[in-house]
């Protein structure tokens, strides 16, 4: 970008900037670029003043934090929570000059966070007008307001807090090849054939120290996920062990077989002789052009094949589109759309794509900033799910996102995956194994507490017996706290 971001409060510059970001192809620029600047003069211990200067054009305004939000001065979660505040409304601020700057509203507001929905959730416990809330103090467009609070909704009856709940999460970074759009730390399988048995050894480990854990600290699992990458990528033998493995007493397993050209009968057998009741058939969507555009080493042709396998086993399957995808027009993505409910899967997820760092897409400069078009295709994707039977239960945001728009699982009745509410709401802890698993112990007095693994395999690899005892150590600090 052209523009030059100042602030007194350098911890938040990342999350001012995210909102410069979703406004930048907007906002015009000298030769030379511009200086935008923001500062916040306090006025007494729970008011500030904010001025914002850009181009010659200057804002003042002024905002009190909300008691609501802050916890007792003598808490140890004073701090952490007036910080929140303060930039959540200085965040308010820098919206509103940018936006009438620009004349655009972003269909979030002020919102960056990835987890909307844990906000409204965290609004409503505090006695206070959710909606009012979003639409009057963060600027969320009615539309997507209705989106968070129908999600909010449909969560009810999964959403508890319970310190002896937890979830498993495997992470097998592995792929049989690297999509276009992949951010994610995850390995080709051809280049790292040597460690793959090493992997899984780890994995195994891990996982007898995390039923150990479960046993000693009587607690009780909700769910298993097995993600990645793909951990279907893995050969027929490793495979079944790690999935072994994972077979705790729990109401739901799911794997996120996710590529069509790694799923076979015998995948599908292992995953039915363990208790996997969930998994993934992801086409991302059903043009041909755009697989072969993107590296999907896999046809149209194949998702169906395999789909109608998995379809003879009892599964619940969720299908995965984006948004977004380079060479695609709205009527492509329409087209997916309608593919993927005409196969009547239990659930389908869209997500909006988001140019990460690492990934070719970014790397070749790929622009996915057409909001309009952005907008039309979740559009439609919502209201066509919708009327085919689905709910929308999941949402998450991240950065870097075509029209600063959402990420949005749907899903027929009963057949919400309880992970993705876990994972995104942050109300169950989590053990995670496997390389860049984060394991989270989360307690009914909001309490959270982070533990993670070394991202890379080879680091992974060399730091066993590290990882394994600082994992019993970790949960057993938590437990005595």
């Amino acid at each position: 970008m052209d523009i030059k971001f100042i602030t007194d409060y350098e911890e938040f510059y990342n999350d001012y900037m995210d909102i410069v970001r979703a406004f930048y192809p907007l906002i015009k620029t000298s030769e030379n670029g511009s200086e935008l600047s923001l500062r916040l003069e306090k006025i007494d211990d729970l008011s500030f003043k904010c001025i914002i200067e850009y181009d010659g054009k200057i804002s003042l305004s002024e905002f009190s934090l909300e008691k609501a939000f802050l916890e007792e001065e003598s808490s140890t979660y004073y701090s952490i929570k007036y910080n929140a505040q303060l930039k959540r409304h200085a965040k308010v601020a820098l919206y509103d000059f940018l936006s009438k700057l620009t004349g655009a509203e972003l269909p979030y507001g002020s919102l960056t966070g990835i987890r909307p929905t844990k906000l409204y959730h965290e609004v409503k416990a505090k006695g206070l007008d959710a909606d009012g809330y979003f639409r009057d103090k963060l600027r969320v467009t009615p539309q997507k307001l209705k989106l968070i609070s129908s999600i909010v909704e449909n969560q009810a009856e999964f959403y508890s807090v319970a310190d002896d709940e937890i979830d498993v999460f495997v992470n097998i970074p592995i792929c049989v090849s690297r999509c276009a759009y992949c951010s994610f730390i995850s390995a080709q399988l051809d280049k790292i054939k040597k460690s793959v048995v090493p992997y899984c050894d780890l994995l195994v480990d891990e996982l007898d120290c995390v039923a150990k854990i479960i046993k000693s600290q009587n607690l009780k699992v909700r769910s298993v996920y097995v993600g990645g990458g793909t951990p279907t990528s893995l050969d027929d033998a490793n495979f079944e062990r790690v999935i072994k493995a994972c077979a705790f007493d729990c109401k739901e397993f799911t794997v996120e077989a996710g590529r069509p050209d790694t799923i076979t009968k015998e995948k599908l057998d292992i995953m039915a002789r363990y208790g996997v009741n969930r998994i993934s058939v992801n086409p991302q969507t059903f043009n041909q052009k755009t697989l072969d555009v993107i590296g999907r080493s896999h046809s149209v042709d194949d998702i169906y094949k395999v789909y109608k396998m998995a379809r003879e086993y009892d599964f619940d399957i969720n299908m995965d589109l984006i948004a977004m995808l380079p060479s695609e027009s709205f009527d492509d993505f329409k087209y997916s759309v309608d593919c993927a409910i005409a196969l009547n899967p239990d659930n389908i997820t869209v997500h909006t794509l988001a140019l990460k760092k690492g990934s070719t897409l970014k790397v070749d400069g790929y622009d996915n900033s057409e909001w309009k078009e952005a907008s039309s295709m979740v559009d439609y994707a919502y209201k066509s799910i919708s009327l085919a039977g689905y709910s929308p239960y999941y949402m998450y945001k991240q950065k870097y996102v075509s029209g600063n728009l959402e990420n949005v699982g749907y899903c027929k009745k009963g057949k919400a995956c309880i992970y993705n509410i876990d994972i995104m709401e942050e109300i169950s802890s989590i053990i995670a194994v496997g390389a860049g698993g984060i394991s989270k112990r989360i307690f009914s007095n909001n309490r959270l507490e982070r533990l993670a693994n070394p991202k890379g395999i080879d680091v992974y690899l060399q730091r066993k017996e590290k990882l394994i005892n600082d994992k019993i150590k970790f949960f057993e600090q938590c437990s005595n706290q």
